[in-house]
């Protein structure tokens, strides 16, 4: 008789504990381990758990209880993780959704919960949504230590949301026993001692990065959250992985395979992963080549495959990879206390290595859906096999698999039209569903294209009156996540049927096949191709594998991932021999007619060759190469403005959306000006300073300062020159480690494209901000320097950053000689403003940042003035509204005098040598970018160093005169304003940073 395909984990009778109390645990025995790190701020132990315990409080008095399914509308941010533990302290399961997701599929999930708390980041949940909008903000929970409630094992903990058959996603919900059960199994599979740095390398809606945010913090040990737009940036996942020497995280297979290919095409790379011990990798096969490949490379590490349903707790089912493994990896045994059998249509399981459905029980099996019986139903079902798998029910995952003499399960495809691409679940009748809501369709099915194993999605409708292609996408994308629309259409008269009168799916599979040769064929005429823009394109083509992809298609749009894009960028590197161009430049200019001009940017640039004196003194004396036309004086109704997402950018605009009735037009760098606009709307909203009320008047475009006309489409370039009374020049690039060629392109040769932009059509003022520092070399004169002082009698400045405002404020003063109407608006020390959120790349603020995470200041004085943003965007915005005064330079800081060695209390005042000594020694990443800025410890003497530490701002209010400014205020009615609540504010931000033992 044949063995029948059952497999059982080991039994482990560790006592059950909540993760929740887990962690809480953890936070006592060890209060000041760094838990969470996301964007370079750090929570401890001891901070999250009060946090967490703070927000649990004002929650309930909210009205969450025990037992909600509260919907958390978050990227990744320190506010998340606070967030699901605020709700399991209380008993409540959090359900991740992505404020990213199109508007609609984030009002179906919200339909499907019916908590009436929605949390939410800066970005609010859509209008027409049924719960109550609660933000939550780090810097404003008052922090409370709140014991978690008790949680029995078969309580929910947790949802996820998964496609839906019908175009309404499923919410999955599993239970705190499921939860423990697969930590526990981790930390003994892992050998766990605490020390583990996690890198988080999943969406936080996706179950697997449950596991990455929340096991380590059982442990001690240490998670590291990447911001929301880093998922998939192969080279900065490698970063956080070098920078925080992290220990383990979580790959996709496909991720996985690019990730080799990268360090297989970039060797240097692979000394930055070396921290590295183990990686589970999963969701999609796996290439077994890979894993030698990188395993080889990297012989302390070590690979898992994992496999599980997001109904079965994450995952239940774990193999560590090796060599003896064949071609076909197996899926794993399952983990403690949990059971896989493999069954056929009557649930009874079939012999060992025949094929069959995948039936998991045990402790990993999850509650069910969310308000879907039915659905619950049919995968949930009474366990046939009891007392062999104990428990009620069992789940059918609608996996195919077969198992092997040892228990090990084998992946054999789906039973359903469920399939993963890109390692995500995709319910082919939800894509269906939703394209047949579609005006004009009257019958819709779904199939899968595999292309040399790349898998992508074909839609056939049948349709009355035909809508166009771009109709039915921009249909789809309103309800469908990205990884969920075709890449390929047909359109028909009807569908094909079978005998049965049901769709006949072999059919379609031969008309997809026709148009997959016929796609291959067309490609391959295109490698024939040789300048470079049929080039960019065919590269493109290929890599999403359309033909009929044109020049001005956007890539993403198209089907293109962050995989894909990798693949275009290597082929240009390659072809072209510009390493410069990454994916980020892809995302950025999304169709291959702006990409080409990004390479043959890059191909022009000659800055490697030339020294950075020549190029700079050349850039100096060079006239811009435009007519000059003098504008005229009419106060303005739209007002143009570059750097909105900016420090400064992003309060003018407020300033002038607030306080004007102007119209906005912004330039930002995005993929298209949809996403423009978003962005600028984004960065408004997590400063807490966008109104709805506002988007009427904002318009945004996709540009670019580092090329040439901004990357503006003829048309659009025209439009603008048309449309702007007046032009505010904030944008910049801004990294004082980069020398003068790294800022010229944006700084330089971007300003002169502005005003090129401003000299087009009817001439516009341009009002340009630059900084006090352009002229820092002039300051040593016996008097302030007069603000209207002759730029071209003025020496360079030390430093790349100040040198390109010095050379592009003399090719200003050259373009104001010949008629130009430019206004010039000198920046002092711009600091927050009272909402107290820093530049965090100013120098000041690194400044501050090392004085409050150590504890100590130099003893000496460090004096500059202490300008808040608020403050300086309101003479801006009132500069560019006062005709009188366009033409003029003003010297925007303001007048009172800051020592900012005695800026924040409580610190102790230590020798400049011991506090360089204090800096070199420190872990913490943003006193130690500090240190970049300051000679090394030993360097120096003591009397040497206090000359050095006291430079290391600008006295700029005895140093720079501002007379012309002030006076000016005066007959703007801004007059002198305290700083006391600018200051209270920022030390309030400070204070609630973590200081790290």
């Amino acid at each position: 008789m044949s063995t029948p395909s059952v497999s059982a984990g080991d039994p482990d009778d560790t006592p059950y504990v909540p993760v929740s109390e887990l962690i809480a645990r953890q936070a006592l025995a060890t209060p000041d381990r760094p838990a969470i790190t996301c964007h370079h701020n750090t929570l401890t132990y001891r901070k999250l758990d009060e946090l967490a315990g703070g927000l649990a409080g004002k929650l309930a008095a909210a009205g969450v209880r025990r037992g909600d399914l509260v919907p958390v509308l978050m990227v990744n941010s320190l506010e998340l993780p606070v967030a699901c533990l605020a709700l399991m302290k209380l008993g409540a399961a959090f359900v991740p959704l992505d404020p990213l997701w199109p508007v609609q599929r984030v009002l179906a999930a919200l339909d499907v919960l019916t908590c009436p708390i929605v949390l939410h980041g800066p970005t609010a949940p859509p209008d027409g949504h049924h719960g109550r909008p609660f933000e939550v903000d780090v810097r404003r929970i008052p922090l409370a230590r709140r014991p978690p409630l008790a949680m029995g094992p078969d309580e929910p903990a947790y949802g996820i949301f998964t496609s839906g058959t019908t175009g309404t996603p499923k919410c999955a919900v599993n239970t705190h026993g499921g939860l423990a059960n697969r930590f526990r199994f981790m930390t003994r599979y892992f050998r766990a001692t605490g020390d583990e740095v996690v890198l988080q390398n999943s969406k936080h809606t996706f179950d697997s990065s449950l596991w990455q945010l929340l096991w380590p913090l059982t442990g001690g040990g240490h998670v590291i959250l990447p911001a929301h737009r880093e998922f998939l940036d192969l080279h900065r996942t490698v970063d956080l992985i070098a920078e925080h020497r992290v220990t383990a995280s979580d790959f996709v297979s496909s991720i996985f395979n690019a990730l080799v290919t990268l360090v297989q095409g970039e060797p240097e790379l692979l000394p930055r992963l070396s921290s590295l011990r183990w990686l589970i990798v999963g969701s999609e096969p796996v290439n077994l080549r890979a894993v030698r490949t990188l395993t080889t490379l990297l012989p302390d590490l070590k690979v898992t495959n994992g496999y599980g349903p997001t109904e079965t707790a994450i995952g239940m089912a774990f193999h560590p990879m090796s060599d003896a493994d064949g071609d076909l990896v197996p899926l794993g045994r399952p983990i403690d206390n949990c059971h896989a059998a493999i069954v056929d249509d009557d649930l009874r399981p079939v012999p060992i290595g025949d094929l069959g459905e995948i039936m998991i029980g045990g402790a990993c099996v999850g509650a069910g859906y969310v308000h879907a019986a039915g659905a619950t139903a049919r995968a949930f079902v009474p366990n046939p096999l009891r007392p062999e798998i104990p428990g009620d029910r069992v789940y059918l995952t609608g996996d195919l698999g077969r198992m092997d003499a040892h228990g090990r399960l084998f992946y054999g495809g789906r039973k359903d039209f469920q399939v993963k691409i890109g390692g995500m679940r995709i319910e082919l009748d939800e894509i269906k569903a939703v394209a047949e809501s579609c005006p004009g369709v009257r019958q819709a099915e779904v199939l899968v294209a595999d292309e040399d194993g790349e898998k992508s999605l074909a839609l056939f409708v049948a349709c009355g009156i035909q809508p166009t292609e771009d109709k039915l996408r921009a249909h789809l994308s309103r309800s469908l996540p990205r990884t969920s629309m075709p890449a390929r259409y047909f359109f028909l008269v009807s569908i094909p049927v079978n005998d049965n009168a049901k769709a006949d799916r072999d059919e379609l599979a031969v008309l997809l096949d026709k148009r997959l040769a016929l796609d291959a064929d067309r490609l391959r005429d295109d490698e024939s191709a040789t300048d470079l823009d049929a080039r960019v394109l065919q590269s493109m083509r290929s890599a999403l594998r359309r033909p009929d992809l044109s020049a001005t298609d956007h890539f993403m749009d198209a089907g293109g991932d962050s995989l894909k894009a990798l693949t275009v960028v290597n082929t240009i590197r390659a072809e072209f021999g510009v390493q410069e161009v990454c994916a980020q430049d892809l995302f950025d200019h999304p169709t291959a007619e702006r990409l080409a001009l990004v390479v043959r940017t890059y191909q022009a640039d000659d800055t490697i060759v030339r020294s950075e004196e020549d190029l700079m003194t050349a850039d100096a004396r060079s006239e811009p190469d435009m007519p000059i036309t003098t504008a005229t004086r009419e106060p303005p109704r739209t007002v143009l403005l570059t750097g909105a997402t900016g420090f400064v950018g992003a309060r003018i605009a407020y300033d002038i959306l607030a306080g004007t009735d102007l119209r906005l037009v912004c330039l930002a760098r995005a993929g298209d000006d949809d996403r423009a606009t978003r962005r600028v709307v984004d960065v408004l909203a997590g400063r807490g300073w966008w109104d709805p009320a506002f988007a009427d008047r904002l318009t945004g475009f996709a540009a670019d300062l580092a090329l040439p006309r901004l990357a503006l489409a003829d048309p659009v370039w025209d439009r603008l020159a048309e449309d702007c009374d007046l032009i505010m020049h904030s944008a910049a690039l801004v990294n004082f480690l980069y020398d003068y060629r790294a800022h010229r392109r944006a700084n330089v040769l971007g300003t002169t494209e502005v005003l090129r932009l401003a000299m087009s059509g009817r001439p516009a003022p341009l009002h340009y901000v630059s900084t006090l520092a352009a002229l820092q070399s002039a300051t040593d004169r016996a008097t302030p320097l007069a603000e209207d002082v002759d730029v071209v009698t003025v020496d360079a400045p030390p430093g790349g950053y100040n040198r390109s405002k010095w050379v592009i404020e003399r090719r200003l003063a050259l373009a104001r000689q010949r008629g130009a109407l430019v206004t010039v608006l000198r920046l002092g020390e711009v600091m927050p403003a009272d909402n107290g959120i820093p530049n965090t790349s100013a120098l000041s603020h690194l400044l501050l940042t090392a004085f409050h995470r150590m504890g100590v200041v130099p003893d000496v004085d460090i004096w500059s003035d202490y300008t808040p943003v608020d403050y300086a965007a309101r003479r801006l915005v009132a500069a560019a509204l006062d005709p009188t005064t366009w033409g003029a330079t003003l010297n925007i800081r303001h007048s009172d005098r800051v020592d900012f060695t005695r800026l924040l209390p409580g610190l102790t005042t230590v020798s400049c040598t011991d506090f360089l000594a204090a800096l070199a020694d420190t872990q913490d990443r943003e006193p130690g970018l500090l240190a970049a800025f300051l000679p090394k410890p030993g360097e120096l003497t003591e009397t040497e160093l206090r000359a050095v530490f006291s430079e290391v701002l600008t006295d700029n209010v005895t140093r720079y005169d501002g007379t012309q400014a002030e006076a000016a205020q005066r007959g703007w009615e801004l007059g002198h304003e305290s700083l006391d609540p600018s200051i209270t504010a920022y030390r309030r931000y400070l204070a609630g940073r973590t200081v790290l033992a």
